[in-house]
């Protein structure tokens, strides 16, 4: 004879109930995408439409699509819209492991190019603003292209920036990496959207740089990259 649960005690129900309500849409979401609702390349309806579809608020759809971004069920294109990229979720572990691999090349990076940002403000010439100036153009323009794009005009942009701190062997190990700098990149790119504030934020950098005001190049580059450290950690 099952015994009954002691009045107060957590029940299977409980817990069920506990699961977070962003989860719970994300697993609509994957569930009927599953059920062939959406096709690989679809796009989803807006916010207001899904949420009005699972009786959620828009905040919930925002992270549930957050999560499923981050297991590579839906990739997102600024201004256009979230799409479905695969109708199978990444293992967790793997998951995991991959933004642990990312999160290392971005600690990687903070090392190299806030020490490079500060060099470059006190021995950049003409030649290296003109490069900085041009390369920052390109990226800024590209900032709504495929993840794949906007990487390698990314790194392109930072290496310009090494480049101009004068420092060989600097410019060396930055080389020694750019493949694998690209690659890690261009999967942030997949999981974490282009913010608004992005474009600003390199610009600021490079303004630093020309002014020749080290230590703001530094701290700028710095935070922005562990601004990234710090989203990544939260998709974990």
């Amino acid at each position: 004879m099952t015994t009954p649960p002691t009045k107060g005690a957590p029940t299977m129900m409980d817990a069920l109930t506990r699961v977070p309500l962003s989860q719970r849409a994300a697993q609509s979401l994957l569930d009927e995408i599953a059920n062939g609702t959406w096709d690989v390349g679809d796009q989803l309806p807006g916010e207001m439409a899904l949420a009005s579809e699972l009786g959620v608020g828009r905040s919930t759809i925002r992270e549930a699509i957050r999560q499923l971004v981050a297991r590579r069920v839906l990739v997102t294109r600024q201004g256009v819209g979230v799409f479905v990229a695969a109708v199978d979720a990444v293992d967790e572990w793997n998951r995991l492991a991959e933004l642990a691999a990312i999160t290392d090349v971005v600690q990687v990076r903070v090392a190299i190019e806030s020490r490079a940002a500060a060099l470059a403000a006190g021995h950049r010439d003409s030649t290296d603003v003109a490069a900085i100036t041009r390369a920052l153009e390109e990226r800024n323009a590209h900032t709504d292209a495929s993840p794949a794009d906007l990487a390698v005009r990314d790194i392109v942009f930072h290496r310009t920036v090494v480049a101009a701190a004068h420092n060989p062997l600097l410019l060396a190990l930055f080389d020694t990496i750019r493949p694998r700098l690209v690659d890690e990149m261009s999967r942030l790119l997949e999981l974490l959207p282009v913010a608004d504030h992005d474009a600003g934020d390199h610009a600021a950098v490079v303004d630093a740089v020309l002014a020749g005001d080290a230590e703001l190049a530094e701290s700028l580059t710095r935070t922005n990259l562990l601004g990234i450290a710090t989203a990544l950690g939260a998709l974990s």
